[in-house]
């Protein structure tokens, strides 16, 4: 009998154990997928400038209204891309840790723009397209 409350006990444990380390991957934004690399500060966002921020809010808005198209004009996002990333960096004036963790994210990001205006094919600028998606939503999980 002793035996049998024993293994129930342990297996209750085990049970606990396994449900709070689920829930606290959950609720932790560092155990997200974080393809850059990018540290929080204190668990908190890192706060993009104003003046850059319009041209990454822009960048977004861009690829939003080409994800809604049902014949999607990836020549033209890649130009408008391209236009803000321009404009981005031309109007950098954030310094220390910030600046660091966003430029973790932008050097990819402006990676997969190029990629996109490199790209051949509808499919190949579909995947590129995708990829920029994914690395926006990317940058909205680690900026504000």
């Amino acid at each position: 009998m002793k035996n049998i409350f024993r293994i129930a006990v342990i297996g209750l444990t085990l049970m606990t154990i396994s449900c709070t380390n689920q829930t606290e991957s959950k609720e932790n934004p560092e155990s997200v997928k974080n393809t850059y690399n990018i540290e929080l500060a204190n668990n908190e966002k890192w706060e993009v400038n104003k003046e850059m921020m319009v041209h990454i809010k822009n960048m977004e808005s861009d690829i939003e209204a080409v994800s809604n198209q049902s014949s999607p004009n990836y020549e033209e996002l890649g130009s408008k891309l391209d236009e803000n990333i321009g404009l981005l960096t031309s109007n950098c004036a954030m310094t220390g840790k910030a600046h660091d963790e966003l430029h973790k994210w932008l050097l990819p990001f402006i990676d997969l723009v190029k990629e996109l205006n490199a790209a051949d094919s509808k499919e190949d600028q579909k995947q590129s397209f995708e990829a920029i998606q994914e690395s926006m939503n990317e940058f909205n999980t680690y900026f504000k």
